[in-house]
């Protein structure tokens, strides 16, 4: 059975948005709860987690954080850290299915009511979809358990292994295009095999995923990705892949011979 979570109802979300702008960690820390009076749960789907879990839950995550330099100042890569280790306890501990953590209503109960401290030690003065979670590939927690979510693999003796394979800046481009390919796990754990494969050296990887994506999108109205077996379903992605390899080099080729290099 799949837990439910409270879900903190957008007008009280914005409220403590805007409450919380001026304050210090230590006030943030002294704010946290377990519940809220605006906090409602969905009426079925799952059994609603209690206050001793929530209150477990914090703590795991205040751990995290304070192996990562909190409540004090951090590096890039003390937060990428973090944000590895957090996507990775969230997805295999919190007992959330898809249709859950697809409400943004859930994740705005974790940043602002549940751990608002750790949110804004993560995000020092949050851009309103960080903690609001309008959108949840910008949430400072929500983004964390989707990527965890569509590389997680159980077949694999370390089932999170993938969540190496790209930085949130790429992942973000493959969720950002969910309705055609971020929203399967089969075809981002696809892509992710081929990402690694690819002989990418002499030009950029963002540019080269992002042309990579769209072909994918081009060929997705023709293709039934997740019908396709593994290999199948790999070599189609690797000719893309190489494609947009070879159309990223080609691309600076010109640029050279246009700057005479």
């Amino acid at each position: 059975m799949s837990r439910l979570y409270p879900r903190l109802l957008p007008w009280h979300a914005k409220a403590l948005y805007n409450e919380y702008r001026d304050l210090e960690l230590p006030e943030l820390t002294g704010r946290h709860d377990t519940t809220h009076l605006s906090a409602v749960f969905v009426a079925t789907g799952g059994d609603r987690i209690g206050s001793a879990d929530l209150t477990a839950l914090r703590a795991k995550v205040v751990g995290l954080a304070t192996e990562a330099g909190y409540p004090g100042e951090t590096d890039q890569s003390a937060r990428a850290r973090f944000d590895l280790a957090l996507a990775e306890m969230l997805h295999s501990e919190m007992g959330l299915v898809p249709a859950e953590a697809a409400a943004g209503d859930v994740w705005a109960f974790l940043s602002l009511v549940l751990l608002p401290d750790v949110a804004y030690w993560r995000y020092p003065t949050p851009k309103p979809d960080r903690v609001l979670a309008s959108d949840i590939t910008r949430h400072v927690f929500g983004r964390l358990w989707w990527r965890a979510h569509l590389v997680h693999d159980p077949s694999e003796q370390e089932p999170y292994a993938a969540l190496t394979i790209l930085g949130e800046a790429a992942f973000d481009q493959i969720y950002a295009r969910r309705k055609a390919l971020g929203g399967s796990p089969y075809l981002v754990k696809a892509i992710l095999r081929v990402w690694g494969g690819l002989e990418r050296s002499g030009v950029n990887d963002r540019e080269v995923l992002r042309d990579f994506l769209k072909r994918l999108l081009r060929l997705a109205p023709f293709m039934c990705f997740e019908a396709l077996e593994d290999s199948r379903l790999d070599a189609e992605l690797m000719r893309g892949a190489h494609e947009s390899v070879k159309a990223m080099r080609e691309k600076k080729l010109r640029e050279h011979e246009v700057a005479g290099v």
